[in-house]
């Protein structure tokens, strides 16, 4: 019977392995710590082949779609103009989370303002796997406990998709993260599908000249003065230049960050808009 087991899921692995697939999660969170009700939002996990995956919320996903899909069109004809003005705040998240499953790395882009900051870094998350097993959309899951960002974590696995990732950092487990959930359920992902696809968001940041590499401690520093002041990003200068000979037209708010009243305005807007993540989902930095 384990010889049979073990023949399976081997099999299992040669079907999911060197595939594309996209999965769907339900986020569910409390935007302050003592809010009586969750907002929700769709992501969805890219699965690159087993070689990589992309988690970012299911609006940006689709736009970062449709601009991969304009910008290749283009670069095959030559020549042109190309113009994006999406509208920020459709989602309340603009961030996206890669993990290379070969070198164990977590690239994480967040966009504030004009400036795109990357963050590359390593999340060692310890599982202890239970024994406790139940089902969850027809599958078959196993449970499994870890602490990671201060907080503490269930999670449901299932090695009838033998993908070893989930939902936002998280990963390691042999099989897919359907469901996770802390402590205090105060942010949950339920997997809501998953289908065999393949899909290309590499030219997301086309154009974007701002593109700013930097260490999590750093970014850290940035984000915290960002929540106290939004337009403090304003200051922040650099010379990177990732265009590539390309050039991009963004509308990014209007105005002049130079004027006094254009900024007060930034700030008022932006931190009403921050009151929907007031509550952090890393209390601390667990990763290098």
């Amino acid at each position: 019977m384990k010889i049979k087991s073990c023949f399976f899921l081997l099999f299992l692995f040669g079907i999911f392995s060197a595939q594309s697939y996209k999965a769907v999660y339900d986020f569910k969170w409390k935007p302050q710590k003592n809010a009586t009700e969750y907002l929700h939002e769709d992501f969805a996990l890219l699965i690159n082949e087993n070689k990589t995956s992309d988690f970012l919320s299911y609006i940006k996903f689709k736009n970062d779609s449709t601009k991969t899909k304009t910008v290749k069109d283009f670069k095959k004809i030559g020549q042109g103009s190309m113009s994006f003005n999406y509208k920020y705040g459709e989602s309340k998240f603009n961030e996206i989370v890669t993990k290379n499953y070969n070198d164990k790395e977590i690239q994480f882009e967040k966009q504030l303002h004009d400036k795109l900051f990357v963050v590359k870094n390593n999340c060692k998350i310890n599982w202890k796997i239970d024994s406790a097993k139940d089902k969850f959309l027809g599958y078959s899951v196993q449970k499994a406990t870890t602490e990671f960002g201060g907080r503490k974590w269930t999670a449901w696995f299932s090695t009838e998709i033998p993908i070893q990732d989930g939902p936002y950092k998280f990963s390691g487990l042999p099989g897919l993260i359907l469901k996770i959930t802390d402590s205090e359920n105060e942010f949950i992902y339920e997997m809501k599908s998953i289908t065999k696809e393949a899909n290309d968001i590499s030219e997301r940041n086309f154009g974007v000249l701002n593109i700013i590499k930097l260490s999590s401690e750093k970014y850290q520093k940035i984000w915290e003065d960002y929540k106290k002041q939004p337009s403090s990003i304003f200051n922040y200068k650099t010379n990177s230049d990732s265009n590539d000979g390309w050039m991009a037209t963004y509308t990014i708010g209007g105005g002049d960050p130079n004027d006094k009243k254009y900024r007060d305005n930034y700030d008022k807007k932006t931190k009403e808009f921050l009151k929907n993540v007031e509550n952090p989902i890393e209390l601390k930095n667990d990763c290098l």
